[in-house]
């Protein structure tokens, strides 16, 4: 079983990241008016200038979260098969696998943190997969998929 993201989600993040840059765009060009012309600058036109140009930088850095967003949802996957779980974490195509079996598995952690759920699968190897719901757009389903097919619970904390 392949879990990844739903792609209409995926989408709609890279739709919202074009979306911020034509705002961010429009809004710089908005901010640059104020300024022209230049003797007929005062205080008043200077701020509004000054307002429209944060506006304009505060909507380009969400475009690139947005952007950076969608290709860590586009590229994260977990492969369940009879022998273990293949996980694929990152934002890259080349991200490297993981592979953890199901006898290689000995707890599956899950924690909330202010707005962010993170989830840890500890092997009896010392290795550790860990992702958020930054990868994943359900990450504790993941979770208790993995946690089900190793025969463990899902344990908080």
């Amino acid at each position: 079983m392949l879990l990844r993201n739903n792609r209409v989600m995926i989408f709609l993040t890279f739709l919202g990241s074009i979306a911020a840059l034509c705002i961010s765009v429009s809004m710089a060009i908005v901010a640059f008016m104020y300024f022209i012309p230049f003797g007929a600058i005062n205080l008043d036109r200077f701020a509004a200038g000054a307002l429209w140009g944060l506006g304009a930088w505060l909507m380009a850095m969400s475009q690139i979260f947005l952007w950076r967003q969608g290709h860590m949802l586009a590229h994260s996957s977990v492969l369940l098969d009879t022998d273990g779980a293949h996980f694929k974490l990152g934002n890259t195509e080349d991200a490297k696998v993981v592979f953890m079996p199901w006898n290689g598995i000995e707890a599956v952690h899950y924690k909330r943190i202010e707005s962010v759920q993170k989830f840890t699968i500890l092997g009896s190897d010392t290795s550790i997969v860990t992702f958020t719901s930054n990868s994943f757009y359900r990450p504790k389903r993941v979770a208790r998929l993995v946690a089900e097919r190793a025969g463990l619970p899902l344990v908080r904390g």
